[in-house]
């Protein structure tokens, strides 16, 4: 959820640079600077499926931090454009497991310190050589927002030093599995709406040590708030997610995308919202 401040630095992604004469961009490099960041891309090699490993570094000067695919309260999350690339189908962004932060009004999540997202990049021509081409906006936060972007662009190509660096953010990401199974210490064995009133929540029940956050996203227009966390007697966590905002006269979500983050590792789990919790 975007508040108006945000809203408008979103919208000078879209506007800046529409005024005046047109200048020539340079090419792009595989690096770029940003405001307080920089952007690299990253090129693994060959993975088993045939897919490309790739990977977006973004680093961020000290005590700055970046947003995740949904920002939280405030922040603006990363738009990819990617239509400058050759030979390639497809690109898929995977997100290491996010942090929650207070920014003074709200809670926003994203990562703070440097952070390498993975891309599986699929060739159009698996024989023929792939290059990636990235336009990025983004946004890096310290005390208040601030929009930026990059141009970034290279062939892709084997490198175990590339691999290297991949390899810890690939470890965080959430393993996707189902309702009931269980990865890295953690599963959701049940996933519900609460109403009181007016309010409605997701309620999880959570089996497993070692639980950090559970972040929660819904259906296009809905938006939740920071996870209540309450241990059970038996060892399990009732994590309940209010809805922050929702689309006027719908009763309630009927799915949502439920990321479980311990210790040891996080899931990802795409829950059916069928059942009614109790309410507590």
């Amino acid at each position: 959820m975007i508040c108006g401040a945000l809203a408008l630095s979103a919208a000078l992604f879209v506007t800046a640079g529409l005024a005046g004469p047109a200048v020539a961009e340079p090419a792009p490099s595989a690096n770029a600077k940003g405001e307080r960041s920089s952007i690299a891309l990253l090129s693994a090699g060959r993975m088993p499926d045939g897919a490309w490993r790739a990977g977006l570094s973004i680093a961020l000067e000290p005590g700055f931090k970046t947003y995740w695919r949904d920002p939280g309260d405030s922040g603006v999350p990363p738009v990819f454009d990617w239509s400058g690339s050759r030979n390639v189908a497809r690109v898929e962004v995977e997100w290491p497991a996010p942090r929650r932060f207070f920014d003074g009004v709200g809670w926003s999540i994203g990562y703070k310190d440097d952070v390498v997202l993975p891309l599986r990049v699929v060739a159009q021509d698996a024989g023929a050589p792939v290059v990636l081409d990235l336009k990025l906006d983004y946004a890096v936060c310290e005390k208040l927002c601030i929009p930026t972007g990059g141009h970034v662009a290279r062939e892709l190509t084997e490198s175990a030093e590339d691999a290297a660096a991949l390899a810890p953010f690939v470890a965080r990401v959430p393993r996707e599995v189902a309702v009931g199974e269980e990865a890295a210490g953690l599963a959701v064995e049940t996933a519900a709406i609460e109403r009181k009133g007016d309010d409605i929540a997701v309620v999880a029940r959570i089996a497993g040590g070692g639980l950090e956050d559970v972040f929660v996203e819904g259906e296009s227009g809905w938006y939740f708030d920071k996870a209540e966390l309450t241990r059970q007697n038996d060892g399990r966590t009732l994590a309940r997610v209010p809805v922050a905002d929702r689309p006027k006269a719908v009763a309630g979500p009927t799915a949502a995308k439920l990321t479980v983050v311990g210790k040891a590792g996080a899931i990802s789990v795409a829950a059916r919202l069928d059942a009614v919790a109790k309410a507590r």
